[in-house]
């Protein structure tokens, strides 16, 4: 039997490459550290709340990436732990949390309420969460009790000793009462020029105004004919709010057809506005009436007449009297003009 040995080589060969214990010039990575953007952070929401005695108030916390981690709130006066996570940790029934998920944000809300909010209730209140180190939210809650606060700026309430003020200046005037009746519906509140809150005055027309109609209170014009009404309105101490036509309880516009247009001047002492027909048709008989929040309304009754019509209207009341033949001339147009509606329309 022979037993064979390799030979021993007269040099080192390379060896296996240990990798694990082989220096090398190689940059060694350490591990990628956990983005803080993944880590909770609170969102910016309302931090101050207000409500009455009685109400139910609403504490809230919004959180975004919360993940594993728990929710807790603690009132900071006293650092009592109110709850964690959904589980009310308080004696008071009052206290609950109410979850409502933003799937949108990657977030959750986790409100704080506290049912028939009394004056004790009042203070700062921590929204934490269990990170490390921990973060915390603070909200203040302000409770108010009408009953010490009085309705200062109201004609109505009369003030005999108001409490002072607590945690700030009360900046409220007393107004004294100044209105004997109050109407049913009620009337809203004013800041007059030398800063007094008071019921809104009514408006009251200006006696010293004038509203004049030029051209009488009755007006013809043939069919197919121009005319223009104007309305004035004189003695005015401020420009008028309002100033327009009205056709039969309606505002007369522009847009009523091509050829009818408006001029109107708003300015103080004597404003107008004149009412322009270009080519007048039947239709537009009627009575038309000047409206302003100034100054009562003025009507003008227009009457638009056939031309062959006035021509048989001045020969049938040319041997009249004066007096007598403008009355029958007035009677006679607008009998022709009422027929030669009734006919049109049928």
């Amino acid at each position: 039997m022979v037993n064979a040995k390799p030979k021993a080589k007269g040099y080192a060969g390379p060896g296996p490459w240990d990798w694990q214990n082989d220096q090398s010039n190689y940059p060694v990575f350490s591990p990628y550290p956990v983005s803080k953007l993944d880590q909770p952070q609170f969102m910016k929401i309302n931090s101050n709340i207000s409500v009455m005695v009685g109400e139910t108030a609403f504490l809230p916390c919004r959180v975004k990436n919360l993940d594993e981690y728990t929710v807790s709130w603690i009132r900071a006066d006293d650092v009592t732990v109110l709850s964690v996570g959904h589980l009310a940790f308080s004696s008071d029934k009052r206290i609950s949390v109410v979850q409502v998920p933003r799937p949108r944000l990657s977030a959750s809300d986790w409100n704080l309420s506290i049912e028939n909010a009394s004056l004790e209730d009042d203070g700062m209140y921590e929204c934490q969460v269990n990170t490390d180190p921990k973060i915390n939210y603070k909200v203040f809650l302000a409770v108010a009790d009408p009953a010490k606060y009085p309705q200062a700026d109201s004609p109505y309430y009369e003030v005999v000793d108001p409490a002072p003020a607590k945690g700030f200046e009360q900046t409220h005037s007393v107004i004294k009462k100044h209105h004997k009746e109050v109407e049913k519906d009620g009337f809203s509140m004013y800041l007059h020029d030398n800063g007094c809150i008071c019921p809104k005055p009514q408006k009251q027309l200006q006696k010293d105004l004038v509203m004049t109609i030029s051209g009488g209170s009755i007006q013809y014009v043939t069919s197919g004919g121009g005319i223009m009404l104007e309305c004035l309105v004189s003695g005015l101490s401020s420009p008028p709010l309002s100033l327009y036509w009205e056709k039969g309880n309606k505002v007369v516009t522009a847009k009523e057809r091509p050829g009818v247009s408006l001029e109107t001047e708003k300015v103080a002492g004597v404003s107008r506005i004149s009412l322009y027909i270009g080519s007048a048709e039947l239709s537009d008989t009627g009575n038309y009436t000047c409206v302003s929040d100034t100054a009562k309304t003025e009507t003008v009754l227009l009457v638009v007449t056939q031309g062959d019509d006035m021509k048989a209207a001045s020969l049938a009341s040319a041997s009249l009297p004066s007096g007598v033949s403008t009355m029958v001339y007035s009677l006679t147009v607008l009998t022709i003009s009422v027929l030669t509606v009734v006919i049109t329309s049928h």
